[in-house]
């Protein structure tokens, strides 16, 4: 995605990744996860979850899948709300076999995050926030756009009057 963050641009998959990772039960998901259980290609996903970083947070540590090793994300304010766990259930092994790697409807203990999904206000000021800014990238758009066209009206008109002026010179 580079220096293009144009949330206008991506506004569907900013909105169905930020509702998912607000209230599912999971802490965190892999993009190949995230692309199974949204029906989203995955190389969007991973686009907009690495071009939006201050939404979303990136764990350095690489989780085995389906394709192989990926960061997990979650949001970062859900990520504020994550409550300690024990030593016993942080280091349960994570699956192997392929079958058991594709995205599974209930997490294990270590990345069970039930009670800390993000409540109502705190999703509707995050979507609120999204959709805001989308808005005013479209309108500032649209905004230049009209400057565009106003500045090829002022230059026809002009021209128009020089010709007119010369025409009148000439006769």
């Amino acid at each position: 995605m580079g220096t293009d963050r144009r949330y206008s641009d991506h506004l569907d998959a900013l909105l169905a990744l930020i509702t998912y990772l607000a209230l599912t039960q999971w802490r965190s998901r892999t993009p190949n996860a995230l692309a199974m259980e949204l029906f989203l290609p995955e190389d969007q996903i991973t686009s907009v979850l690495n071009g939006f970083p201050g939404i979303f947070r990136q764990n350095p540590k690489l989780h085995p899948t389906a394709v192989g090793g990926q960061p997990s994300y979650t949001l970062y304010g859900r990520y504020a709300r994550r409550r300690p766990r024990d030593m016993d259930s942080a280091v349960l092994p994570l699956p192997t076999a392929a079958d058991d790697l594709i995205a599974s409807s209930a997490p294990d203990p270590a990345q069970d995050g039930t009670g800390e999904e993000l409540d109502a206000a705190s999703l509707r000021m995050l979507l609120d926030f999204v959709s805001d800014r989308a808005r005013a990238e479209q309108e500032s758009t649209q905004s230049r756009l009209a400057q565009r066209w106003l500045l090829v009206g002022v230059a026809i008109a002009a021209a128009a009057s020089i010709v007119a002026a010369i025409i009148q010179a000439v006769r």
